[in-house]
């Protein structure tokens, strides 16, 4: 599985996320930081062309800006859970 991790407008990350799940199977985006617009793509073995072609298509629309992995990147430990019950 390949890692890459990205920088976008936070206003886009949903339009990146739904566009992703429309090629099915393809990558699976993961909000590390919605403030910041940091998510991390998830790229099975054999679809990394793919993605780069989608990621270029994607960067006529949104910015989407490819950031080195970093250990300050934020990994959310836990999530929060809402019980209204």
């Amino acid at each position: 599985m390949l890692l890459r991790y990205f920088r976008v407008n936070r206003r886009d990350i949903a339009y990146f996320r739904f566009t992703l799940e429309a090629y099915e199977g393809l990558a699976t985006l993961t909000t590390l930081d919605a403030r910041n617009g940091i998510v991390v793509l998830s790229i099975p073995e054999g679809f990394a062309d793919e993605v780069a072609a989608l990621l270029a298509a994607l960067a006529h629309e949104i910015d989407v800006t490819e950031i080195p992995f970093s250990d300050d990147l934020p990994f959310p430990l836990k999530q929060e859970t809402h019980n209204d019950a």
